[in-house]
């Protein structure tokens, strides 16, 4: 037997952790980017978020509370608006608890995801009404939530116009008045820079790097 992914962990009960769930594993493994060790230590992670709960929903599941824990210290991911509109990009926000594949893929997309990934997961985040497309309206909500947080100016309204004006000339390609996927998708494949353009929905690379050396300093430099 090899040895125990984490020392802080009977490791029987680690043991008994991955011989009870190595067969879901290899099932989500295809969805990540991961290599099986890899899965494996990312596994032990939600074991030991799990662990928090003293009446854990259940063996697969920790609570979304928790996730969002996860995001916010270990992620940086603090703007607890945007934190809500992850959820609904990764499950669709539809149950309190979050699986185990669903952490799974999380982790594979912060932690390895491509431009392509995180083009389709940014869209979702700020599709606000699902209908496949970013209308003026969706992105003054979703602008003037991030600028409100860094400006008490009595201009922030306009300042949000101004900035919605801008990326609706950058990025609506086919010029009909809202930003479809095609539309997002090319700008951002042309200037990356707009992929969070209307708020930070991902973690910031050195928080990614931080979180690798913390939890995972086995794995090679990304």
């Amino acid at each position: 037997m090899s040895a125990s992914l984490d020392s802080s962990l009977d490791p029987m009960e680690e043991i008994r952790f991955r011989k009870k769930h190595g067969r879901e594993w290899a099932q989500i493994l295809p969805l990540t980017h991961f290599t099986f060790d890899e899965l494996e230590r990312v596994m032990i992670i939600f074991l030991k978020i799990q662990k928090r709960d003293e009446k854990p929903a259940s063996p697969e599941t920790i609570s979304r509370a928790h996730f969002r824990d996860v995001l916010h210290t270990g992620l940086g991911m603090t703007d607890t608006y945007m934190v809500e509109r992850v959820m609904v990009a990764l499950d669709r926000g539809t149950s309190p608890q979050v699986t185990m594949a669903t952490f799974a893929k999380a982790m594979s997309l912060y932690l390895r995801g491509d431009l392509e990934e995180r083009i389709t997961y940014a869209f979702t985040c700020y599709d606000l009404l699902g209908e496949g497309q970013l209308r003026r309206e969706t992105m003054y909500q979703l602008m003037k939530k991030c600028l409100i947080k860094v400006s008490r100016d009595d201009d922030v309204e306009e300042a949000v116009k101004e900035l919605v004006d801008i990326l609706m000339k950058r990025m609506d390609l086919d010029l009909d008045g809202a930003i479809n996927f095609a539309d997002f998708h090319d700008s951002v494949v042309e200037t990356p820079a707009l992929l969070q353009a209307l708020g930070p929905c991902l973690p910031a690379r050195p928080a990614v790097y931080a979180f690798v050396a913390t939890w995972c300093p086995e794995w090679r430099k990304m």
